[in-house]
């Protein structure tokens, strides 16, 4: 600061009041100026920049608090309230999310200081200037809006590459970067195709598949009379690897139940039996028995094409609810039943869901990109148990895993 601001903290009454001013960089060619008011009839004042270029600072109704250093703590963290931002502030800022990261200037000095006052001059007498950046959005209803800045210097919280290593979790949207989506709609880096469609080298052709998995990472694979579907031995006493068989399990009151469309327990449906679907995972003469326990054997599930007269069912336990294939908005892609239903086409709501979803981990991530098909070339949507290992993450949604999948 300069001697003469010296001179005046030293004094009791330093003879004038404290102005706090403001510099927002909206980019590197546009800042605003302004401050919480000064004058009584909040109107502008004026202050000089270090070469004697003079900046005009607009009123605007706000609190800033929390500027104090302390020099054995850590870095401030300030917070600006700003009031009636529905007509004064965002009229001048536009949309909030987009200050985060702005470098924010609070310049202090003594209104006597400002220009047309008596102690005016080149170059201005202040107090140092303190630098800061928006870092979050603390708080935001209809009446104000209040920022956290912390110092550019600040690294708590800061991960390099500007991306957080989580434990087995892949960080991306599902699917938020798919090819066919418009530049200005993609989030994240999945590029995973919102129809599942994996294209993939059959010698020098390129063959396009449709891997189907669920949140559960389990394949979906089409049933009988869909195009590829494939057939279920019910023989499971000896399993070849990646063959597929089935086994029943008996709807009754002490297990899995069906359920009716007001969500109601279907008593009269007791007695059914409802089919499982399993994969091998290896060639075993003797398997056991097949349950989720088994490690020889992997449960699948399968969809049929959406059709207005069929019933699809939800049960006690969802993971034997329908699943189906339904083109809208041409998109073609897999749903899941959340309640027992009749002519209710899918979308979201209280009978559908997206039925391919991402476990966000390795295992799910590997199960689509290292999707290894059966008949390679063949066009087909059932893989092997055994996924290509050799497939590299195309875009790092494990940052300390290794490279490949």
């Amino acid at each position: 600061m300069s001697n003469l601001m010296v001179k005046d903290l030293q004094k009791q009454d330093p003879g004038s009041g404290l102005v706090e001013l403001f510099e927002l960089e909206l980019s590197s060619s546009n800042t605003i100026y302004f401050h919480p008011g000064v004058e009584e009839d909040l109107s502008t004042v004026q202050f000089r920049e270090e070469g004697g270029t003079v900046r005009t600072y607009t009123t605007l109704p706000m609190q800033a608090t929390g500027f104090n250093i302390d020099p054995q703590g850590t870095s401030a963290r300030p917070t600006l309230v700003f009031a009636n931002v529905e007509n004064i502030f965002k009229n001048a800022v536009g949309d909030f999310d987009t200050l985060l990261g702005k470098r924010i200037t609070r310049r202090t000095t003594l209104k006597k200081y400002l220009v047309g006052e008596s102690g005016d001059s080149t170059p201005p007498v202040e107090f140092p200037k303190q630098v800061y950046l928006f870092d979050r959005i603390a708080n935001q209803d209809k009446t104000v809006i209040t920022f956290e800045c912390s110092t550019p210097f600040d690294l708590q919280g800061i991960t390099l590459p500007k991306r957080q290593v989580i434990a087995n979790a892949c960080p991306w949207v599902y699917q938020g970067a798919d090819a066919d989506l418009n530049e200005h709609q993609k989030v994240g880096a999945c590029t995973w195709s919102r129809e599942s469609k994996f294209k993939a080298m059959s010698g020098t052709t390129v063959k396009e598949y449709i891997p189907l998995v669920n949140i559960d990472d389990e394949y979906i694979v089409p049933s009988t009379g869909e195009t590829g579907a494939i057939t279920f031995s019910t023989s499971v006493s000896s399993i070849t690897v990646d063959g597929y068989y089935t086994t029943n399990t008996t709807l009754a009151t002490t297990g899995v139940q069906r359920l009716k469309k007001d969500g109601g327990k279907d008593t009269s449906a007791n007695g059914n039996t409802v089919p499982n679907y399993w994969q091998a995972v290896r060639t075993v003469a003797n398997a056991g028995t097949i349950n989720d326990d088994n490690p020889h054997i992997k449960r699948v599930r399968i969809w049929d094409t959406w059709s207005g007269s069929t019933t699809y069912y939800s049960y006690t336990d969802d993971r034997y609810n329908d699943y189906v294939r339904y083109t809208s908005g041409g998109l073609t892609r897999l749903w899941k039943a959340k309640k027992t239903s009749l002519n209710q086409a899918p979308d979201f709501g209280d009978f559908w869901e997206l039925a391919d979803a991402c476990s966000k981990t390795t295992t799910g991530c590997k199960m689509r990109y290292g999707f290894n098909p059966i008949t390679s070339g063949s066009n087909s949507s059932t893989g092997k148990t055994l996924t290509n290992t050799s497939v590299q993450l195309p875009f790092g949604g494990f940052p300390g895993a290794r490279r490949f999948s």
